[in-house]
């Protein structure tokens, strides 16, 4: 609905160049740092349609190279796409693929050992998923590192019995085809491995599951650090 009031805009817009060019950036740029989720679905459709070499002349060759390349990023992990497939290692070296998780809630969760907002984090969401694995959820969490040992490590000492992957040899491209520059990073996806929600916190997490599963849960403490850290 955004996406087609803003094209009325701008199609009133074009009948002059300066007020064509203010609300092609204005909107554009709303959306982009919008903190509402879901929102840079409309930043993906202003670059597709209006960022070209035709349309978008105030921007140089290199800036428009910058937001096409934003957009491309973005657009495979919108709500409501198909997550790309991950098959990467689990703790015995063994490949455990994503689309193989057999569940009606898939939380994807992307940590590091060393990351003090993983620290913090992902002991919450072990508290979550203790409440809902019997209940059509499970956990594909990404080790983004290289350190094994450190990663076996905290999950022994944190006992977290959900699935655990890395990818020690970096042959996987994770990391840009799910837009991590910080950790943690929580997507919760459906049964078919569609995005119902994306960078969310361990709080919000569980507040989408509690209406999802229709149940009250009330493990993760309210006041949930929302800050991640940056890779």
């Amino acid at each position: 609905s955004i996406n087609k009031e803003a094209d009325m805009l701008v199609a009133k817009a074009k009948a002059n160049k300066e007020v064509f060019k203010y609300v092609v950036w204005y909107l554009t740029n709303q959306y982009e740092t919008s903190n509402i989720m879901g929102m840079d679905a409309v930043f993906v459709h202003m670059v597709k349609n209006y960022y070209t070499r035709e349309l978008a002349t105030w921007v140089d060759s290199v800036q428009l190279y910058k937001i096409q390349e934003r957009a491309k990023v973005l657009e495979p992990i919108l709500l409501g796409k198909k997550a790309q497939n991950l098959t990467l290692e689990d703790t015995l070296g063994n490949y455990k693929s994503l689309y193989n998780v057999k569940a009606a809630y898939t939380v994807l969760v992307f940590w590091e050992p060393d990351c003090g907002h993983c620290q913090k984090s992902i002991p919450k969401i072990k508290l979550l998923y203790d409440k809902v694995k019997d209940k059509g959820v499970e956990v594909f969490a990404v080790d983004t590192e290289t350190e094994l040992d450190k990663w076996k490590k905290f999950i022994r000492e944190k006992n977290i019995n959900w699935i655990n992957v890395a990818d020690p040899n970096l042959h996987n491209n994770f990391r840009y085809e799910f837009d991590i520059n910080t950790t943690p990073q929580i997507f919760l996806l459906d049964e078919n491995k569609k995005i119902i929600a994306k960078k969310i916190d361990a709080k919000t997490l569980e507040d989408i599951l509690e209406k999802k599963l229709n149940m009250t849960i009330d493990v993760v403490p309210a006041e949930e650090d929302k800050h991640a850290e940056t890779h």
